[in-house]
């Protein structure tokens, strides 16, 4: 398993592996370390968060967000392109490419469990059905914890 976070001491990013029999995580950057017991991962899966040890993760693909941003805006002006020239087809075809290029990402990415709060990714774990995709009244009771906490 490896697990993608901001360090919650110095903000950098971390990456770092575990075994499934637990360990430590580290950053490379300020020495931060949590160690990380073995009762925390369950079948190749965390049950809480590694980082913040938030019970809350739901799933999502594995894939950037700004590729994926830029794929749809390529389509999109290609196809605009094409379509300004008076070439229906090859706009119409355009379009279907990106589509079928898209839904061959999604069965070949693989999914990540991603934390609430602290949008930490534990990648490379056994998901079950169980883990559920995005719920946006969880995420937004995170957010409002969030800026509670900023407040002085």
């Amino acid at each position: 398993m490896h697990v993608r976070c901001a360090c919650p001491a110095c903000e950098q990013p971390v990456l770092d592996h575990l075994p499934s029999e637990g360990g430590e995580l580290r950053c490379a950057q300020c020495g931060w370390q949590r160690p990380v017991p073995k009762e925390l991962i369950v079948d190749d899966a965390p049950v809480r968060c590694l980082v913040c040890d938030s019970p809350d993760l739901w799933r999502q693909k594995d894939f950037p967000q700004s590729v994926g941003v830029l794929c749809v805006a390529a389509g999109a002006i290609l196809s605009s392109i094409a379509w300004y020239y008076h070439e229906p087809v090859w706009a119409l075809g355009i379009l279907m490419a990106f589509a079928a290029a898209d839904m061959v990402l999604f069965v070949v990415m693989p999914d990540v469990l991603v934390c609430y709060r602290c949008r930490a990714r534990h990648g490379g774990v056994k998901l079950t059905h169980e883990h559920e995709t995005y719920d946006h009244e969880t995420g937004e009771r995170y957010r409002q914890e969030a800026i509670r906490m900023r407040q002085p």
